[in-house]
């Protein structure tokens, strides 16, 4: 979601893409990126954050931090989950615009979190990607930077979040995520796909995609079984909190 169409001319106009991302077919994004997406490694979520502790310390976000953030997540889902219900295709109400929200209430806090350790990210909506040669482009609906000067901001992760299948925001964020790189100049640059419940993180190097296995945020009954979310689904703070660290770095930090 997120993405402009090609197709409205004044807006291309505006643009210096030539195709927007959710124009491109899996066969050309293959070419484009030169790999086979179904190829790409998928690793288990504790092998992609194995050296979050570490990463975390050096970064000074402490142990307490990071409890209380989990915390803070887990009672602003289900302050989602009361305020527009569970995110399912099942219902007829359930919109793209849920799963956005969604994805607004988690990563507040967590922004918060890395603020106090003194990062200075920000995240943007509908901020536009382009590729160096101009091919390609679109604009994301999340996108974390980070102000390493007065007029510089260097990407650190992007969100994808589509109403259906994680398989329809793939291409999408891989050509983004290798394009923020480029824009980079290099580093390390992460990305996240979610339909709601369901969630992958992705990394790359500019070597190789790095993929985790699908991994679940939420839960219906997640309000009686606090404890169960913290052992199970609280990941996704480890995560995005590893992310936001070591996104947007030019050391490789994480070897997976």
């Amino acid at each position: 979601m997120g993405f402009l169409d090609d197709t409205n001319s004044s807006l291309k106009k505006r643009s210096k893409w030539t195709t927007s991302y959710s124009r491109i077919s899996i066969e050309e994004a293959e070419k484009r990126l030169n790999i086979r997406i179904d190829e790409i490694r998928a690793v288990p979520v504790d092998v992609m954050t194995s050296d979050s502790p570490t990463i975390l310390k050096d970064a000074g976000i402490d142990k307490r931090t990071i409890a209380n953030t989990k915390d803070e997540v887990y009672y602003h889902i289900l302050q989602y989950l009361d305020i527009e219900g569970y995110p399912t295709e099942a219902s007829s109400d359930f919109k793209e615009a849920n799963v956005s929200d969604l994805v607004l209430y988690i990563i507040g806090p967590i922004i918060s979190a890395m603020k106090k350790g003194g990062r200075k990210t920000l995240l943007k909506r509908e901020k536009e990607i382009i590729s160096a040669d101009g091919q390609t482009g679109g604009m994301e609906e999340f996108i974390v930077v980070d102000r390493v000067a007065i007029t510089e901001e260097r990407s650190v992760l992007i969100i994808e979040a589509k109403r259906q299948s994680m398989g329809q925001a793939m291409t999408q964020i891989l050509l983004a995520i290798r394009d923020a790189r480029e824009n980079n100049l290099g580093g390390i640059i992460y990305g996240f796909v979610t339909t709601g419940d369901d969630w992958r993180m992705l990394k790359y190097d500019g070597k190789e995609f790095v993929m985790t296995e699908k991994f679940v945020v939420l839960f219906d009954t997640m309000s009686e079984r606090k404890e169960r979310w913290l052992q199970e689904n609280a990941i996704i703070v480890d995560c995005m909190l590893i992310a936001l660290t070591n996104g947007g770095t030019m050391t490789n930090s994480v070897a997976i």
